[in-house]
């Protein structure tokens, strides 16, 4: 197994205070890099009791005037969804659009990728996030299981994935309604590329895969959630985004070799993670499960999952990615990884 190193630095900073009349102050920096990608993150200890200047509180009231509002117009709505939104072409499916329970699958209007499905995930206009059940959830992950492996069928040179989440404006999404949206690409976009090739190298150099090495690393420590099924939950030493939360499949790196009990496993331990955020008081969230077709790298990948929180919803909210993440590529840790795990073990118990 290659040993992975978990490297941070300490940095002092030092000023003179005027909330304490100006005397000298001096604040404890860690800066955090990823022990795969080198991604640096920040951790200012002074800043964890104080998410609120940051996140602020959702705005009850504006939720519900938003959710109204919007579901008088939203075309995923009711027999909406069938009059307005794409199909596909005869030749890439019969039907149109792909249906599982409530989640329907269909071609977005405006592509970002060779394939970019939309997946509307259920009936509702809204849901509060323990409202997001495992078995919704897994409605969403077995359409789009469904529509890579015709993808698969039609188009030899699709092998990158990710079935990505965006929940309220906070997250990017342009609907209020729940919904999924899927890239699957002849190549890997930025963040996956270099992911695919730092697993490469480790596993020329060490003769194991980094996932492998890492859930290893983890299990019982800090960081360590526990396990639904196949899959490993942790927190990440050095996050890409707020309360980040990460799952690793033991084996598997292809969203269409995942198994029925596999995405349900998936959807169980997103479900918990994300009633967990509701009870810290987030409602925006975003999380990305990443796949690579089988065959098309050395073995190295295993299907990860990432899921985040945004800035919470009020009037004249701030946006929580400014210059640090957009144009130096670092994340800003509010809560230390450690706690958040600590805190997320016991709903994983149940």
């Amino acid at each position: 197994m290659g040993r992975i190193s978990f490297d941070s630095i300490a940095s002092d900073v030092r000023f003179l205070n005027p909330m304490k009349d100006f005397a000298e102050d001096v604040q404890t920096l860690q800066i955090r890099k990823d022990p795969l990608l080198g991604d640096t993150s920040v951790f200012n200890p002074g800043l964890k009791d104080k998410a609120q200047i940051f996140f602020g509180s959702c705005d009850r009231e504006l939720i519900e005037r938003l959710v109204e509002d919007t579901a008088k117009t939203c075309f995923f709505c009711g027999e909406a969804v069938h009059k307005s939104t794409p199909r596909f072409t005869p030749d890439f499916s019969s039907e149109g659009r792909i249906r599982v329970g409530e989640a329907l699958l269909f071609p977005n209007l405006f592509s970002l990728g060779t394939y970019h499905p939309v997946i509307r995930l259920c009936d509702a206009h809204f849901l509060e996030l323990s409202e997001f059940t495992p078995d919704l959830l897994q409605n969403g992950f077995l359409a789009a299981r469904k529509f890579i492996h015709i993808a698969y069928a039609k188009d030899p040179e699709v092998a990158y994935a990710a079935v990505t989440a965006n929940y309220l404006f906070p997250a990017g999404a342009s609907l209020v309604h729940p919904h999924l949206q899927m890239i699957a690409t002849p190549v890997p976009y930025s963040y996956q590329a270099r992911m695919l090739k730092a697993l490469s190298s480790w596993q020329e150099e060490n003769g194991t895969s980094y996932f492998d090495d890492l859930a290893a690393e983890e299990k019982g420590g800090p960081r360590y959630i526990g396990k639904t099924g196949g899959w490993q939950w942790l927190t990440p030493f050095s996050p890409l985004g707020n309360n980040e939360v990460m799952a690793i499949h033991d084996d598997l790196g292809d969203l269409d070799a995942l198994s029925d009990d596999d995405l349900n496993n998936l959807s169980s331990g997103i479900a918990k993670v994300l009633a967990y955020y509701e009870t810290l008081g987030h409602l925006s969230y975003n999380y990305a499960l990443y796949s690579v077709r089988q065959g098309r790298e050395d073995g190295s990948f295993r299907a990860l999952l990432k899921i985040i929180t945004r800035q919470n919803l009020y009037a004249n909210y701030r946006n929580d990615d400014y210059f640090l993440q957009k144009l130096l590529q670092s994340e800003l840790i509010i809560t230390p990884p450690e706690e958040l795990a600590e805190n997320l073990r016991s709903c994983f118990q149940t």
